[in-house]
């Protein structure tokens, strides 16, 4: 098989696997939902003719089900995207929106905005995208470090997330709590508040990162073999930098807005997804779109039926998955750096 029918055959699979994740969180739940019902309950709001669902089912599917499983797929889809560009950019196996610290100072920007303007997810993803811009450009300065190498430049992000989280609380337990999601929204992520509006804004933002990004697939490419060597074959380092840092940014505050932080996401998926159809970022991003929908979507399913009708934060699911995968690349990075 051609390397181009095999990434075919991946992101075909890859989209049937999304769609079974996206079906088994209608059905399942406190409130289990037969197949039928679900299928009824979509015919009637996308207007085609059939049985009508049982009033139960529909308030279920189409208040609180539908738009919660479709605002996860999206979160997930911006943090593989964000995940993809960030390691891209960097050329860092170990970078994510959480460990490089965009992910807490997105939390902070939207705190703090919602708290000045009023808390409405217009203001929530306005903020949290002005604070993963600010952290992003922070991160960019400490790679610009002579030499940072890929543990120094993580060591600098976690220790930027850890004040930048610590302000979050800070923040947050200062305020008025009924302005603002508690501090567990922010930190650990949750999809419980999610509504059609929030979808569309989130869904909105999140488009406008993918389109920044991808626009750039082709230089992130080129930039793999290395700053130099990407200037000599007409790349401007430079301003794709900071395009894709900017588009990397919106993923994240789509998705911080909407969520809070919803860690490891970015690291796992694109790792993963770099093995199943190449280092190419045009295919890589869409696959990691798909990746990161899955797992968010399916983390939240897990969440909401393991401990049953206690919620688990989204977040601690995907950093249960996502931890030791980290602490296995940075015991594999510390080995190749040891002479």
């Amino acid at each position: 098989m051609s390397g181009r029918r095999r990434r075919g055959a991946v992101l075909a699979a890859l989209g049937a696997l999304a769609l079974a994740t996206a079906a088994a969180s209608l059905a399942m739940g406190a409130v289990s939902v037969a197949p039928v019902d679900v299928l009824a309950v979509l015919a009637r709001h996308l207007g085609f003719a059939g049985a009508d669902p049982p009033a139960q089912a529909d308030a279920v599917l189409w208040g609180i089900r539908l738009p919660r499983v479709l605002l996860g797929m999206t979160v997930g889809a911006a943090l593989g995207i964000a995940g993809t560009a960030l390691q891209g950019v960097f050329r860092n196996p170990l970078a994510d929106p959480h460990l490089l610290g965009v992910g807490p100072g997105a939390s902070l920007g939207a705190v703090v905005l919602m708290l000045a303007v009023g808390a409405t997810p217009q203001a929530a993803m306005a903020g949290a995208t002005v604070g993963a811009i600010a952290a992003s450009a922070a991160i960019r300065r400490a790679g610009d470090l002579p030499d940072p190498g890929p543990t120094r430049l993580v060591l600098f992000g976690v220790a930027l997330g850890a004040v930048l989280s610590a302000w979050v609380g800070f923040v947050v337990f200062a305020a008025d709590r009924s302005a603002v999601p508690p501090v567990e929204f922010w930190l650990l992520g949750s999809l419980t508040g999610a509504t059609w509006r929030t979808l569309g804004n989130t869904f909105t933002l999140a488009a406008a990162g993918l389109l920044v990004v991808g626009a750039s697939a082709r230089s992130l490419d080129l930039m793999a073999l290395g700053e130099s060597e990407a200037g000599h074959l007409g790349v401007d380092v430079e301003l794709v930098t900071r395009i894709v840092l900017l588009g990397a940014a919106l993923e994240v505050g789509a998705a911080v807005g909407a969520a809070g932080v919803v860690g490891f996401v970015g690291l796992l998926v694109p790792h993963v997804m770099r093995r199943l159809v190449g280092p190419g970022h045009r295919a890589l991003l869409v696959a990691a779109a798909l990746g990161g929908a899955i797992l968010v979507t399916g983390s939240d399913l897990v969440a909401r039926t393991l401990a049953a009708p206690i919620e688990i934060p989204v977040g601690l699911v995907t950093t249960v998955l996502g931890g030791p995968f980290f602490l296995w690349l940075l015991l594999r990075s510390a080995r190749r750096a040891a002479p």
